[in-house]
């Protein structure tokens, strides 16, 4: 008992890392704890080891959002030591008065390579201005299960985040695809993208040419330009669709360590359903491009019940109200789910697929029957658009990629005044050259 009173007293001594407006009385002891003196050294040794942790970078990617909803959306970062983190936010930029901590079943979250945070505000948030929010990393120790020792907290920019609700009149949407860790069209998308200014992002897969043993998934994902400088994703949104290069190698399945998942599934992490205005963004993961029986899974693919499972998912989605009565809806997902003549529907073990025959059979008659208007896909590495037919009324457009010379951007403009309704998708090149295009009104 008295040892624990100890270690009480150190942690009541010590600051919080937290806006002492929100939290005092809330965190658990454990969570902030600071050791005044490490057993077994002397001071200085301590002081020396305390002055490296507080000179040397924690924050090792520039914060991603994700997952934007009414009341909230999430936030991801890269880290390179043990920490935590927490976002501080409010509505105008010197008066951050809210603050966000992540945290399961009463344990603070921490990890060495990547954290996430997700905002819950109290209420709706605005759409019709920013939401200032910066992040907050502070490195832990742990010494023993009661000697914790923690960094002076390190903070990313302020940035003012813009969301797009349903009632919007009008919403941009930009996508890209295969950017395959090829960093010259990376930097040259992020200028693109500026100049496009979207008010949401859709990456729609291979982020990489795989992740192996020496990859860091969380740097190709949360710092694909390789500069904390250059973000596509802190003052918009950005929804990730996976691609079937993003499911290869020893550390794939850290990406969704990486990302993060939506927030109402864990088992269907990149599908989603949202509303921005006029427009519905439903969100599909078409996984692998062969059958989980082909020889070189070594039986670690389950694509075939998952897409399943997300068909299921895909049917209650567009029932929803706010998803059904929009004036129109458009998928995005990685492999195409329609094809040209001869090309091969990825459902045999001969070679791989060109789209996605699995995924059509299952998840084109759902959308067809809910009057979805396009597909906006990649894959292919060259831009095409798939013109509507009478037994195929959905139209599709392929993004180009990975060299600058084959990258492209999918631009989505859906406007409603009051008096018309409008949708418009093109791609264009990373000149800002129209390449394919199509209006709906």
């Amino acid at each position: 008992m008295r040892r624990d009173r100890f270690y009480l007293d150190l942690v009541l001594s010590s600051p919080s890392m937290f806006n002492r407006r929100q939290f005092i009385g809330s965190v658990p002891v454990s969570a902030v704890a600071i050791s005044a003196a490490g057993f077994g050294q002397s001071a200085q040794s301590q002081e020396t080891q305390n002055q490296e942790n507080a000179d040397s970078e924690i924050i090792a990617s520039p914060p991603v959002v994700q997952n934007p909803r009414v009341n909230g959306f999430g936030v991801s970062i890269a880290v390179n030591r043990l920490a935590t983190a927490w976002v501080e936010y409010g509505f105008s930029k010197d008066d951050l008065a809210f603050t966000a901590v992540a945290s399961q079943h009463g344990l603070i979250c921490a990890d060495d390579r990547t954290l996430h945070v997700r905002v819950h505000h109290h209420e709706a948030l605005p759409s019709d201005r920013a939401i200032f929010y910066r992040v907050m990393v502070q490195s832990l120790r742990y010494r023993s299960a009661y000697v914790l020792e923690r960094s002076e907290p390190q903070s990313t920019a302020t940035y003012p985040l813009r969301l797009t609700s349903r009632s919007a009149s009008s919403v941009r949407i930009v996508s890209i695809n295969d950017t395959h860790e090829h960093l010259e069209t990376i930097q040259t998308l992020h200028r693109e993208i500026e100049k496009l200014n979207p008010d949401l992002l859709i990456w729609n897969g291979d982020s990489c040419n795989d992740f192996d043993a020496a990859d860091s998934p969380e740097q190709v994902l949360l710092n694909p330009a390789k500069n904390r400088q250059l973000s596509w994703a802190s003052t918009r949104p950005l929804l990730f669709s996976n691609g079937n290069h993003d499911v290869r190698g020893q550390r794939a399945r850290e990406v969704i360590k990486s990302f993060a998942a939506s927030p109402e599934s864990s088992e269907l992490p990149y599908n989603q359903a949202l509303r921005f205005g006029p427009l519905a963004v439903i969100t599909l993961d078409t996984g692998e491009d062969k059958p989980d029986r082909h020889p070189v899974f070594a039986g670690t693919a389950a694509y075939e019940p998952y897409r399943e499972k997300q068909a299921t998912w895909l049917t209650q989605a567009l029932e929803r109200p706010e998803i059904a009565d929009a004036p129109y809806k458009i998928a995005a997902c990685h492999i195409p789910l329609r094809g040209l003549d001869g090309q091969n529907d990825g459902t045999t073990l001969e070679g791989y697929a060109s789209y996605c025959g699995f995924a059509a059979k299952l998840w084109l008659p759902i959308l067809k029957q809910a009057n979805c208007q396009a597909i906006v896909s990649g894959h292919m590495h060259r831009d095409r658009l798939d013109a509507a037919s009478k037994d195929m009324p959905i139209l599709q457009f392929v993004g180009g990629g990975p060299r600058p010379e084959q990258a492209t951007l999918t631009v989505i403009d859906a406007n409603d005044d009051g008096n018309q309704k409008s949708l418009a998708i093109r791609i264009v090149n990373l000149k800002g050259n129209v390449l394919h295009e199509h209006q709906w009104a």
